[in-house]
């Protein structure tokens, strides 16, 4: 991991007024080359309004809910993710059937689609620590992990073209060959989503969640 890491931030551009929920107005979390990470909340009997999907998306529910469309009620738990190919160009309105606020991240990838640039960027491997596979397809690989109090992830490196986002954050510490260990100096925030720069292994590094709680994140692998 990586709380102390800052994104590789890049101007905003027009694609910040891209409409992805018509009646809610995202907060943008992350803007550079690749991809745009914007913030949701929809309040309880709060509706999205009809949904659009100008580019590919991938939505990850931060603080989950019910939300009804057409008619039918669906639990969106937690941590759970939804590809929106931009080829579905629109979906009906949801609501929020629930007594509280849903949050959800979207984030839309920018460029065409194409060959994937290099197939040997897969699945990031904590050594210490399994991750649930969320979802896989020609754009995205993307990864949930559990780091309990106390525990490191294990020596691991981390390719190009990675972003996380924290379902429930926490306090993070980092070591490396040529770093000793030190604790990050901003707590990271549930909702945090940064860019990852690329980590050779052979650098030793690993992070570890030196809070009292557990850590729960996202992590999306780009294929291109």
């Amino acid at each position: 991991m990586m709380g102390y890491i800052k994104p590789q931030e890049m101007p905003a551009h027009a694609m910040t007024d891209l409409i992805t929920f018509a009646a809610l107005r995202g907060e943008v979390l992350l803007d550079n080359d690749r991809v745009l990470a914007q913030q949701f909340v929809l309040p309880p009997g709060g509706s999205t309004g009809e949904q659009a999907h100008p580019t590919d998306q991938l939505l990850v529910f931060i603080r989950g809910g019910v939300l009804t469309s057409s008619g039918r009620s669906t639990l969106w738990k937690e941590g759970r993710v939804q590809w929106r190919a931009a080829e579905n160009r629109s979906d009906a309105p949801m609501v929020n059937s629930g007594s509280s606020a849903i949050e959800m991240v979207c984030v839309s990838l920018k460029g065409p689609r194409g060959v994937a640039s290099n197939p040997a960027w897969g699945h990031l491997n904590y050594p210490n620590i399994p991750g649930e596979d969320l979802l896989e397809n020609d754009r995205v690989i993307v990864q949930r992990f559990n780091v309990a109090p106390g525990q490191w992830e294990g020596v691991h490196g981390h390719h190009p073209h990675t972003l996380y986002i924290h379902i429930k954050g926490g306090q993070w510490a980092a070591r490396s060959k040529s770093e000793p260990e030190r604790a990050s100096a901003k707590y990271s925030d549930t909702g945090t989503v940064g860019w990852m720069p690329a980590i050779d292994i052979s650098e030793g590094h690993e992070s570890g969640n030196i809070g009292t709680e557990p850590i729960d994140l996202v992590w999306v692998q780009l294929r291109q």
